[in-house]
């Protein structure tokens, strides 16, 4: 059941998280014995996949010899068990003992992931889920407290020191990605250091005690020297670079003149429906709209859908 009118990728976790089963001591013992059991692996940030995108899920048995760093519960697929086996090494040091290369099955990246799989794929939200998670228990190992060694409680979903008592609670930092629009025509940028011609909509970290309205206004003062006068959220998307949560918007602006802080844009233009439609069938300069994996895609998409 699609829960919004525009459905991201990287989204769309077919994964029931099984909550009450995160404190079940079983968790990790007799739950990943079960025949239906499986696990999907990284490497470095890169998942074990199919020559198509989709996720090669292994039976644990056939894990265990491998140097492992975390393991996490994922939830439950249809009310079997799935996990995710973080590998202690980069994705290169498996090549020899994993023999899948034949076979088109290798560590990929997610975006490389989201090109092949393409719009909204079941596969891509539990990349998003299994990723964030076992990075994040990777960078926060020790109490912030008192800088103890802390260990993986619930299943995955906590980390407490025993030497002070704290609990930690994975992260997700909230990123707004908007597109800022005048009369029929909207803006989008090229980050310093992308490629000439690759153009996007423009986003920045939500910052503490900031509305998203607030943020998305801020932004666009600081980056294009631009003045929202209005702010509609549109759709969200999980992003899993390393655990963020892309929160997609339309802005109006008061009006067009550009002040762009060249630390952070190298070029900003306003563009029109006809040009992206151009850039879509292959017949203009540049790159007017990312890849579909991306929500500033589907930002850009539904404006130009609009009638």
């Amino acid at each position: 059941m699609a829960l919004a009118d525009i459905t991201t990728s990287f989204s769309g976790n077919p994964l029931d998280r099984a909550d009450h089963l995160r404190g079940d001591n079983e968790i990790f013992g007799t739950y990943l014995e079960r025949d239906d059991t499986r696990v999907v692996l990284m490497a470095g940030e890169q998942i074990l996949s199919q020559k198509d995108g989709t996720l090669v899920w292994l039976n644990y048995e056939s894990c265990k010899i491998l140097p492992q760093i975390n393991l996490i519960f994922l939830g439950l697929e249809e009310g079997a068990p799935r996990y995710a086996l973080h590998l202690y090494g980069a994705e290169t040091d498996f090549e020899g003992s994993l023999t899948y290369k034949e076979k088109g099955i290798k560590f990929r990246d997610g975006r490389t992931l989201g090109f092949k799989l393409g719009d909204a794929h079941p596969s891509l939200g539990i990349v998003a889920q299994a990723k964030s998670m076992l990075l994040w228990h990777q960078n926060h190992m020790f109490c912030a407290v008192c800088n103890a060694e802390s260990r993986l409680v619930k299943a995955g979903y906590e980390r407490l020191c025993d030497t002070c008592g704290t609990s930690h609670f994975p992260r997700t930092d909230p990123v707004v990605i908007m597109l800022a629009l005048h009369g029929d025509k909207a803006l989008v940028g090229r980050g310093v250091g992308w490629p000439e011609g690759n153009f996007s909509a423009l986003a920045g970290f939500v910052e503490p005690g900031e509305s998203m309205e607030e943020a998305v206004a801020r932004e666009l003062h600081e980056e294009v020297g631009l003045t929202a006068i209005k702010v509609k959220y549109v759709a969200s998307q999980p992003w899993p670079r390393p655990s963020s949560l892309m929160i997609g918007a339309m802005a109006w602006v008061e009006d067009t003149a550009l002040t762009i802080d060249a630390g952070e844009i190298a070029e900003a233009i306003w563009i029109t429906k006809e040009e992206v439609r151009a850039s879509l069938r292959g017949d203009h300069e540049k790159r007017l709209i990312p890849p579909s994996y991306a929500i500033a895609h589907n930002l850009i998409k539904a404006w130009l859908d609009e009638e």
